[in-house]
């Protein structure tokens, strides 16, 4: 049966209204074909199913409602590789004193551990590992829930390991205006430098290059991943110079 813990969030469970138009087809179909990541910023459309592997793919949710207002971030979560199945929901609410709730694990709401910034354009990233649950808001680490540390004994089961595939915002989500997947700016190779090479990285990363031996730096030793998934600069290059130490 349905566990009383989620009262009325059930409501948004509504198949009849997950059936009927074109954008549902056309993310169904697209369902067939691999995870879609969207990496530009997409308009909020309720109670559709979304493609998503969230512990690949980073979810980010850009907001311009205010601290105070009473609106809430909503988004369902479910297993498409099983039976399409609920496991649980997400849930940020915008009170005076920003709370969240995690189905299945938190029991109900309670405070972010820390607050996010006062602006009032505000991007959210959802981020879920096969242990954890990380929010950030505006780049600001704003929760880390560890399944183990759930207050309910189903946290682990339910949230843990590789299991989403899906997303959902719900009917009740007033706050959600668009999403997309988190940026990466891309890997990248500098010759004859002391790393060699770097990974992707997400948008915040800052690296720092620095040349082997008998090398200068030509171009900028810093960069930063921007929010467009584009670094701050040319990759820079290591040319080797006209003296050599034996």
């Amino acid at each position: 049966g349905i566990n009383a813990e989620y009262g009325h969030y059930f409501k948004q469970i509504n198949l009849s209204d997950m059936c009927v138009n074109m954008i549902r087809l056309l993310l169904f179909a697209a369902s067939l074909c691999g995870t879609t990541v969207l990496t530009e910023w997409t308009a909020v459309e309720k109670m559709v199913k979304i493609p998503w592997d969230l512990e690949g793919t980073p979810l980010q949710i850009k907001t311009n409602s205010t601290l105070g207002s009473g609106e809430e971030i909503i988004v369902w979560m479910y297993d498409y590789d099983k039976d399409g199945s609920w496991i649980g929901f997400v849930i940020v609410g915008l009170s005076s004193t920003v709370q969240y709730w995690i189905s299945h694990c938190s029991r109900g709401f309670k405070d972010l551990p820390v607050q996010p910034p006062v602006e009032v354009d505000k991007i959210w990233t959802i981020t879920k590992t096969e242990t954890a649950l990380i929010i950030t808001c505006n780049d600001v680490e704003v929760l880390n829930y560890l399944f183990a540390d759930g207050s309910n004994s189903n946290c682990v089961p339910v949230w843990g390991g590789d299991v989403l595939e899906q997303i959902l915002f719900g009917s009740d989500d007033e706050a959600s205006d668009f999403y997309r997947a988190e940026p990466e700016c891309p890997a990248f190779t500098v010759e004859d430098s002391t790393q060699g090479n770097w990974t992707a990285s997400p948008t915040g990363t800052t690296t720092t290059i620095e040349c082997a031996a008998n090398h200068i730096l030509v171009g900028s030793g810093t960069l930063t991943c921007q929010e467009d998934g584009s670094w701050s600069s040319d990759v820079p290059q290591c040319e080797k110079t006209g003296n050599f130490i034996l």
